[in-house]
């Protein structure tokens, strides 16, 4: 029975996104990063001009991600849509974090046009992930399991270490945004010009990555024989097939899950950290799904502003692609309902005082 609910949820995972895989073959085919097959008009959104957000850019490194603009259409793009690090920018808000100039010179643009090219390799990944996860826990059954205390403190404290430095580089970019262009920027702005070069683009873009690597989660689980519970690969399978979608589609309001994801696995990586080498757990398990309830509040939030401007055209030419709202909207919507139920089932109900099971 658990093997055919899994494959069930194999097949169901794996056509999870065809509503939005529909529109991937007309994506494919573009064989730039022509920001006009977002819009069925011509550029004429009022923006502020975009001040410099922690990086820089030479002469051609504007030409790749400037938009660039139908012919035919009611003339250039204004001033205020001016490319970040063009002469009169201001200076950043953010000049007091230290950027690496690795960090500073990325371009998202060769990494975005790769991801669209391979958009099949989520779905590859996925399949696999919940094969062999079906395999695994077979062939765990006759045999002890393995004692990777070591290992496992040491795999989340290098987590807890990556996703503390992916907040420090996001979350001040999406503040930064927020104060310096508005909300409507950062829910209609795609990704290309409101974050995807420079410090946050090259960690938005390790994000997308190392949610493949977060896989090994599970693996951990497995070897200890501990239960893998259908919130947990759901999760994992879900974030992997959403974000990189996401990705290929530049999706504006893609800052806010990752400096939020940023942020809670910073705190949720350090608890298992903490458990794997204390002798008692700290007591603070209830913190991180609170946090992961309220990260999943803000994405509804954020995710039905965008859908509703989208289609009320409160916001000329915003950014987006509807499908992928959809798919966002319902996988908010149902971690909401898992964690929200995991919430009642441990603290209110069984009111036990076990270390939390791993949830990402």
């Amino acid at each position: 029975m658990v093997q055919m609910c899994r494959m069930a949820g194999t097949l169901l995972l794996t056509t999870w996104l065809c509503s939005c895989g529909s529109g991937l073959a007309k994506l494919v085919l573009q064989p730039d990063n022509d920001l006009t097959r977002f819009r069925a008009g011509p550029i004429d959104t009022p923006w502020t001009q975009p001040k410099v957000l922690s990086f820089s850019f030479s002469a051609e490194d504007v030409e790749i991600v400037a938009l660039k603009v139908p012919a035919g259409t009611s003339g250039a793009p204004p001033s205020d849509l001016a490319t970040p690090g063009t002469p009169g920018a201001q200076s950043s808000t953010l000049d007091f974090f230290y950027h690496f100039q690795f960090e500073k010179e990325f371009i998202g643009a060769t990494l975005t046009a790769w991801c669209r090219k391979h958009w099949y390799l989520s779905y590859v990944i996925a399949f696999v992930y919940l094969l062999l996860l079906s395999a695994g826990t077979d062939w765990m059954k006759d045999k002890e399991a393995f004692n990777l205390k070591g290992p496992l403190a040491m795999w989340n404290l290098f987590l807890a270490v990556f996703s503390f430095c992916g907040m420090v580089r996001t979350v001040p970019h999406l503040m930064a945004l927020l104060s310096e262009h508005g909300f409507m920027y950062t829910v209609c702005r795609a990704a290309t010009i409101s974050y995807g070069n420079g410090p946050a683009g090259l960690w938005v873009c390790l994000f997308i990555f190392s949610k493949y690597v977060e896989l090994i989660d599970t693996w951990f689980l497995v070897v200890r024989k501990r239960n893998v519970g259908f919130l947990h690969w759901y999760h994992h399978c879900t974030v992997l097939l959403y974000c990189w979608h996401a990705y290929v589609w530049e999706m504006p309001t893609g800052i806010y899950f990752v400096a939020m994801n940023y942020s809670v696995h910073a705190i949720m990586y350090l608890y298992y950290f903490l458990a794997a080498v204390m002798k008692r757990p700290p007591k603070w398990a209830l913190l991180v799904t609170i946090m992961q309830l309220v990260q999943m509040a803000i994405g509804i939030t954020v995710t039905v502003i965008h859908i509703a401007t989208m289609m009320n055209r409160t916001v000329p030419n915003c950014d987006g692609y509807l499908p992928n709202l959809a798919a966002a909207l319902c996988m908010y919507a149902s971690y909401f309902m898992l964690f929200a139920q995991f919430l009642l089932l441990r603290y209110c109900i069984q009111k036990r005082h076990k270390p939390a099971n791993k949830l990402q």
